[in-house]
């Protein structure tokens, strides 16, 4: 209770501003490999059914990297000319 009125007079504060822009699609490519893992990959056929669960896993992976990229390249940028001015 206490905290609660000590804080009152401050602004809110979201978690939901700490995660990157495409989290839902980290989400989705989480559940996507998941459901891969346990519908395609077999202990038995392991090679053949791995082949099928890694391109699934891979083809989430570029398209999270691509729509992370994409909503935050200003800050991808800013990064990369940091390093560029560390000399």
């Amino acid at each position: 209770m206490i905290l609660r009125i000590g804080y009152s007079g401050y602004a809110t504060f979201s978690l939901r501003g700490c995660l990157p822009s495409g989290w839902g699609v980290l989400l989705f490519s989480f559940v996507t490999t998941l459901v891969s893992e346990r519908i395609f990959l077999d202990k038995e056929n392991f090679w053949l059914t791995f082949i099928i669960h890694f391109s699934i896993g891979l083809t989430c992976f570029c398209f999270s990297s691509f729509i992370i990229y994409r909503h935050e390249r200003a800050l991808i940028n800013k990064i990369i000319r940091l390093r560029d001015h560390s000399d």
